[in-house]
């Protein structure tokens, strides 16, 4: 045992399967402390204390595995850091905690990303078993959170507006942010749908049912048009040639339905749009902003607004480092734009930017290099090109701290090789990093 291991009085191994056991808990600490938050009223930070404590480990460990995949990562969070800390001395403004957590959350998939691809390489079939069983039951959650909602319980996916009058204001439950939770549903549902075309196509329509519904009553349009695009495509991207020939008039027909359904939805979208309670609220949108209104919910307008102000108050090298959200938070009420690489631009300057770029570079990359290896690469492209788009569009994907984990944990799993495998709901008892060690302990620290 190395002087790393000795200092934390645990085994590598031991270090593995607590690494496991608290990534399974991930989504449910999230769904707790907004319980907490919502019924009792309690500030207590019990999910940033636990994603605090689990990305520790997780470098800890992931430096001994991977070092070399960390070092980038880690050089681009230390450079965001000089600019926050300088608008920090300038002004003594309270905001810096906020600075080093949105650092965190912006860094944490790479890091994350790093460790579980050890991981997967390793325990092979035992790592998508285990992924089906966190996954699954982080969407049962979703599932149960939703229904909660539909009977009165936890809060409302929007604050009611007053210019606006909405029957509905959409459900989150005791989940804190909507925007967060659309990208969730994303991941999740990209990865049951996919897992349940290749093992177990009877449950495809009820996954997908069950996404629609949740995404439904969030309102919010990542997840209605992200859940219909992953529905659809997803078993066009696993099937094989043969596959395709047998199933060409399904094919056929099932897009005759979806042309037909689409005409029908368009016909009467103003009907549907005002039975859920949306027309009012979009159609304000629009007379404020046009279709980028609509499209962008306004973030055109905040993203030129704050860039201006910012280039206004502030030195042009400062704004090369970034000037934290403190440096934002000084001039507007409204300081994110939410839109993840302007956010990070804005913030963090170049290396802020930087961030965001190596996140998406490193994840296509490691997809398209086990596209001949992998049947789960080309459904996790799709995914990730969803997650870009929202990155883009509006946000909540990179500053997201419910998302970070579940996002790498399904992306490293394509290094599993192609082998049978089923989905279950149940943790399963042979992932033990014990009986099949990465390295030696006199490898690992090298």
């Amino acid at each position: 045992m190395n002087w790393q291991n000795r200092l934390l009085f645990v085994s590598p191994q031991l270090l593995d399967r607590l690494i496991l056991v608290l990534a399974a808990l991930f989504v449910l600490v999230d769904w707790l402390n907004g319980l907490l938050r919502h019924s009792l009223g309690s500030v207590l930070p019990l999910s940033a204390a636990f994603k605090a404590l689990l990305l520790t480990l997780l470098l800890w460990r992931g430096w001994q595995l991977c070092r070399s995949e960390l070092r980038l990562p880690l050089l681009l969070l230390v450079l965001m850091l000089p600019g926050p800390l300088y608008i920090k001395w300038l002004t003594g403004h309270p905001y810096l905690l906020s600075d080093l957590q949105l650092i965190a959350k912006a860094g944490a998939m790479l890091l994350a990303l790093a460790y579980f691809a050890a991981r997967a390489k390793t325990l092979q079939q035992d790592y998508l078993r285990y992924v089906d069983a966190v996954v699954l039951a982080a969407f049962m959650l979703l599932l149960l959170n939703t229904v909660l909602g539909t009977i009165g319980y936890g809060g409302t996916a929007y604050q009611p507006m007053e210019q606006v009058s909405q029957k509905f204001l959409g459900i989150k439950g005791y989940f804190v942010s909507t925007n967060e939770l659309s990208a969730l549903l994303l991941v999740l549902s990209g990865w049951l749908l996919c897992r349940s075309w290749q093992r177990r196509r009877w449950a495809y329509p009820l996954i997908a049912l069950a996404a629609f519904f949740i995404a439904a009553l969030m309102l919010t349009k990542t997840g209605l048009f992200g859940i219909l695009l992953l529905v659809l495509l997803t078993p066009l991207l696993v099937m094989d040639r043969r596959q395709w020939q047998q199933a060409k008039p399904y094919l056929l027909a099932a897009g005759l339905v979806v042309v037909v359904l689409t005409a029908l939805l368009l016909y009467h979208l103003t009907a549907l749009l005002q039975w859920v309670g949306l027309y009012d609220k979009l159609q304000f949108a629009y007379q404020q902003r046009g279709l980028s209104g609509i499209l962008l919910s306004s973030r055109d307008f905040y993203l030129q607004r704050n860039f201006a102000l910012v280039a206004e108050h502030y030195p042009h090298w400062l704004q090369v480092l970034g000037v934290g959200q403190g440096g934002v938070r000084l001039l507007l009420k409204k300081y994110f734009i939410e839109l993840d690489f302007f956010d990070l631009l804005l913030f963090y300057g170049l290396a802020g930017a930087l961030l965001f770029c190596l996140s998406f570079l490193r994840l296509f990359s490691l997809l398209w290099s086990r596209m001949a290896k992998s049947e789960l690469a080309l459904p996790l492209a799709l995914l990730n090109l969803l997650l870009l788009a929202v990155a883009l569009l509006a946000g909540h994907v990179l500053t997201s701290g419910m998302l970070w984990l579940p996002w790498a944990l399904v992306n490293a799993a394509v290094l599993v090789n192609r082998g049978p495998s089923v989905l279950t709901a149940a943790m399963p008892q042979t992932v033990d990093s014990a009986s099949t060690p990465v390295a030696q302990p006199d490898k690992e620290a090298r």
